[in-house]
């Protein structure tokens, strides 16, 4: 059976800068190799933005990295191999904003 527990020690850290789909796939499939061979673990979390934002202007939909905070500093060491710039990925850092996971009770 699985219930709703409260989760608080996942970072928000980084985001794929919204551009173009395919260039923003090749960048998310860069970072999760990176990751997982580095034995990071790590979820996707999209975030759609706001009616009026998608309308009036024109904003899409956001991919945010989000890690375990004990493996902050084996992440930051894989960013900092890959080298990607600041059009490509905004590097967060603060807790992450999802309000639940699903765990096993």
């Amino acid at each position: 059976m699985m219930t709703r527990v409260k989760v608080n020690n996942e970072i928000d850290l980084c985001e794929v800068v919204p551009g173009k789909s395919r260039r923003m796939e090749e960048i998310r499939h860069r970072i999760e190799a990176a990751l997982q061979y580095a034995r990071v673990s790590y979820f996707l979390r999209w975030q759609e933005p706001g009616f009026f934002a998608k309308v009036f202007l024109r904003e899409r939909p956001k991919l945010v990295f989000c890690i375990n905070s004990a493996q902050l500093d084996d992440a930051l060491d894989v960013f900092d191999e890959l080298q990607l710039t600041d059009q490509e990925v905004r590097m967060l850092g603060g807790k992450s904003k999802n309000k639940y996971i699903y765990a096993e009770h």
